[in-house]
């Protein structure tokens, strides 16, 4: 009898081993996903982070984008039977069974890497950032001024800071208007939208008083048609352009409303970024990197690109916890974790990517090498 038992419970194993199989799939799935997820970002902020220090260090700049990831799960299962036999004078129970089943599952991950290069990378990475974007990341609610000081490099005649000529023309005013359109901004008084396929932008701002609005078409020389709010406040609307129109200094009547911008390539905004990173001084001594010129006193006391946007750390060794870090260079580079600032400006760099890169059509990798 105790024979047709343990046969009984050797069949049961072996008919449930599938049903075992069947509930393992779905919560290795759910894991599965979770970590790649993971994962990705993880290795896209590294990738951006050591891009950031190569042109710190004036080196070519390179990234690679997952093209695809796919997995497969194999399931593994094993049955087994034992019997141990006695002298039946010794043992007069009779045999001993034992029997054994066992089910695993193993993930055979495969994930596909595409280099962004060639003629697209040239097209969308060293071409100016389109005036739709800009007014894009300004709808989501990013600060117009932080926008104006990574994205632009001219507005109407006002320069913005150039890190290796302090000298830059009307950089006092540049950083004046950005302030000015950052307290419209806040206080809820712009609206913005694009006109038609021109390529244009028009944004549309109520002032505090005529002060204010008179200052603004100072800085970006127009003469916009003005109309009031119901409570007496200026009301005027200017146009974005990256057209500029060097007889524009004989136009600037009343009604003439054009503000040209020159917004930066993707490659520009990293390259201006990199100023932020920190590296030895014998780099810098040695002429390994740039060397920052020195702005008037005046101006270098001011809020600014020229105080920096990020800042990405180095150490001799692991930096430990930190927003990210990556090792170059025989050091490691990092940002802080408690560094909020730079985590909102390595965070805005990383749409810039996503907005540029997004229309690269990345051609089908030669060789797909599977994940050991």
């Amino acid at each position: 009898m105790a024979f047709h038992v343990r046969r009984l419970m050797a069949l049961a194993s072996i008919a449930l081993l599938p049903l075992l199989g069947c509930s393992l799939g779905p919560a290795a799935l759910k894991g599965n996903r979770y970590q790649y997820n993971l994962s990705v970002q993880k290795s896209n902020s590294e990738e951006l982070l050591v891009n950031l220090v190569r042109a710190k260090y004036l080196e070519p700049l390179f990234f690679l984008q997952v093209g695809a990831i796919s997995s497969s799960f194999n399931y593994e299962m094993a049955v087994g039977a034992e019997a141990t036999f006695f002298d039946k004078d010794k043992a007069p129970t009779g045999p001993f069974w034992t029997s054994r089943a066992t089910a695993g599952i193993a993930e055979r991950p495969t994930i596909s890497y595409t280099p962004v290069q060639g003629e697209m990378v040239a097209k969308h990475f060293l071409e100016e950032i389109s005036i739709e974007r800009f007014l894009l990341l300004t709808r989501a609610g990013w600060s117009i001024e932080a926008l104006i000081w990574v994205m632009v490099n001219r507005m109407g005649d006002l320069e913005n800071f150039n890190p290796s000529d302090a000298g830059g023309q009307n950089y006092s005013g540049f950083l004046r208007a950005a302030r000015i359109l950052r307290s419209i901004q806040e206080r809820g008084d712009m609206e913005i939208g694009t006109l038609g396929k021109e390529g244009k932008g028009l944004v549309q701002m109520r002032f505090v008083d005529s002060r204010e609005a008179n200052e603004l078409e100072d800085l970006l020389g127009v003469r916009p048609e003005r109309v009031s709010s119901p409570d007496g406040r200026p009301i005027y609307a200017i146009t974005l352009t990256t057209v500029r129109d060097l007889a524009a200094g004989a136009k600037r009547e009343r009604g003439y409303a054009e503000v040209p911008l020159k917004l930066k390539s993707y490659f520009e905004v990293l390259y201006d970024l990199a100023w932020s990173v920190d590296c030895p001084p014998d780099d810098i001594d040695g002429g390994v990197v740039l060397k920052p010129s020195t702005l008037p006193d005046d101006l270098a006391s001011r809020r600014g690109p020229h105080a920096g946007l990020l800042r990405v750390q180095f150490s001799n060794m692991h930096p430990g916890p930190a927003y990210v870090s990556v090792p170059y260079r025989g050091l490691w580079f990092y940002i802080s974790d408690g560094d909020t600032r730079s985590k909102l400006f390595f965070r805005l760099l990383g749409y810039l990517f996503s907005l540029q890169a997004g229309e690269i059509q990345p051609v089908q990798p030669l060789l797909t090498l599977p994940v050991r």
